[in-house]
């Protein structure tokens, strides 16, 4: 193999290796990403459930004055 295709050689690994490294790092913080979704997620569900006690207890409240 002559110098320039050694040269070409490595100069396509190089930028191969670069672009797994990237790829590597998107993953990583694409894990990272889907964490939080996930956790907001659950957090957003726990608010619901909330709301929907608080809006069934003051109908409960307003509608039967609790005498029910």
């Amino acid at each position: 193999m002559d110098k320039q295709s050694e040269q070409r050689r490595e100069y396509l690994y190089g930028n191969l290796s670069n672009q797994l490294n990237r790829l590597k790092m998107n993953f990583e913080q694409l894990d990272k990403n889907m964490a939080v979704l996930k956790e907001q997620a659950e957090l957003s569900q726990r608010l619901a459930v909330s709301h929907a006690s608080m809006f069934i207890g003051s109908k409960w409240v307003f509608e039967d004055n609790g005498t029910k």
